[in-house]
């Protein structure tokens, strides 16, 4: 107990009247980091890497003084667009020799 409790004092400057709320802190910081962990990976399945900056670039056609940070977002986006293009629209890439290719009206 009083090493547990000099651990946490000593790495978050916090000390614990009681046992009580030291087991509280040390349940709450490793859920809370798992929490936040899960919400990065349905961040990442839920495909958040195609957020388009449309609110900013309305803004820079509104104020020509916000024009370079519309010009970095437009960038970055055809940027990240051209390096996931393989991975969004795989079946664009694949080539199909002559011969396996349906001639006319056969299914």
């Amino acid at each position: 107990m009083v090493t547990a409790n000099r651990f946490w004092s000593q790495i978050f400057g916090v000390a614990f009247s009681n046992k009580h709320w030291l087991h509280f802190f040390m349940l709450f910081v490793p859920v809370t980091g798992l929490w936040i962990s899960a919400l990065g990976v349905v961040g990442l399945a839920l495909n958040l890497r195609a957020y388009d900056f449309v609110s900013q670039e309305i803004r820079a056609a509104e104020d020509p003084e916000f024009e370079t940070f519309y010009t970095k977002n437009i960038l970055l986006n055809e940027g990240i667009r051209a390096w996931m293009a393989a991975q969004d629209q795989p079946h664009e890439n694949l080539i199909f020799p002559e011969k396996v290719l349906p001639r006319g009206n056969t299914l």
